[in-house]
């Protein structure tokens, strides 16, 4: 069901939009026939699903989103209907899932990633939307377990692979996502061993 009322404006309508078993589906303003300013959406349930802003119909500003439970899950900044500028996002639990920046729509910039338990999973730069430079992966102690870089999407340069207790353990170089080069595994002592890579799957 729909219902629209006339502001003191004839141009803006205030909308509300219900499910078939009464719940408001969502509610927001209609100028020239054209969303505009505050937006929020529900779940059947009744539970809030988003809040949004739009300018002449575009999503424009903030943008919160919520899980069934009602829950915050994200928060997003849209610029003319394009994803902009610093983005969070979050476990059903609260705990940040990952967090950076859009820059036209796309990854730009650090991005970080989180496990459920609040540790520091990955950290990654993106340029244009693919990776681009340093690559840190960590386990859920919190210990660094690779780390490298990217190209345009693709390993490059020298990556190294350590223990789940932090110790080094494999060095080797990538060149366009392809192992290359001379590769190494490190004795308990430190010593490289030349290691036949296509061997092994790491």
């Amino acid at each position: 069901m729909l219902v629209i009322s006339l502001g003191s404006n004839a141009l803006a309508q205030e909308v509300e939009e219900y499910y078939d078993n009464g719940q408001i589906k969502h509610t927001g303003l209609l100028l020239e026939g054209k969303k505009s300013g505050k937006w929020e959406f529900f779940y059947p349930s009744g539970q809030k699903e988003a809040i949004e802003y739009y300018k002449n119909g575009i999503l424009d500003g903030m943008a919160n989103y919520f899980d069934f439970d009602g829950i915050l899950i994200g928060d997003e900044m849209w610029l003319k209907g394009i994803l902009e500028d610093s983005a969070f996002y979050y476990y059903n639990t609260g705990v940040m899932e990952k967090k950076g920046i859009y820059k036209a729509g796309r990854y730009e910039g650090k991005w970080s990633f989180y496990y459920p338990e609040s540790t520091i999973k990955k950290t990654l730069n993106y340029h244009l939307g693919l990776p681009d430079g340093e690559w840190k992966f960590y386990n859920l102690k919190g210990i660094l377990v690779q780390e490298g870089q990217f190209a345009n999407g693709l390993e490059t340069g020298e990556w190294k692979f350590y223990t789940k207790k932090g110790i080094l353990l494999y060095v080797g170089s990538y060149t366009t996502g392809e192992r290359t080069g001379d590769w190494y595994i490190l004795n308990k002592r430190g010593k490289k061993n030349l290691l036949n890579y296509a061997e092994w799957d790491f």
